[in-house]
């Protein structure tokens, strides 16, 4: 071999073992995880696994309980807008046919008695619709608040069991 060569090869060498030292200053110690901090790790993950089932559900069942009171609410607000209509149409009814009846009087008094018998028809139809919308906006106060009411009672009785 030539100087050249026995020089390359020196040089080769320890590149080799300047190489294969860094190598081993970089290395991670290998590390055996106790078997106790493994199952505590374990556990941990398995409980917050738990606890978003339990609030996924808790959430899921929170937002059918909102979705069924605004249906609830929708559905009897639109009976009671309805029942307005059915109110106001029945009043300007009673109000046409008051004005063809007081067109077709003779009299002063007849036009009086017309109108006076008017004011008790149309009062007592208040007197009833503010009857049948004061019950139906108690029922509907009832029936939108029967799932809050449920899922209290639910809550309140896995509580007691817990």
């Amino acid at each position: 071999m030539t100087e050249t060569n026995q020089a390359a090869e020196k040089a080769r060498k320890t590149v080799k073992e300047n190489a294969a030292r860094a190598a081993d200053a970089w290395r991670v110690p290998s590390y055996e995880v106790p078997e106790a901090l493994r199952a505590m790790t374990e556990q941990g993950i398995e409980q917050a696994r738990d606890s978003y089932a339990r609030m996924k559900a808790v959430a899921e069942e929170a937002t059918d309980m909102v979705e069924e009171t605004v249906d609830t609410t929708r559905e009897g607000v639109l009976a009671l807008q309805l029942r307005s209509l059915d109110a106001a149409k029945a009043n300007a009814d009673a109000f046409f046919d008051l004005t063809r009846q007081l067109l077709a009087t003779r009299s002063v008094a007849d036009a009086i008695q017309l109108q006076t018998a008017f004011a008790r028809d149309r009062f007592e139809a208040f007197v009833d619709y503010s009857k049948e919308v004061q019950s139906d906006v108690t029922r509907l106060g009832e029936e939108a608040a029967r799932p809050a009411r449920e899922a209290f009672t639910k809550a309140l009785n896995e509580s007691k069991a817990a």
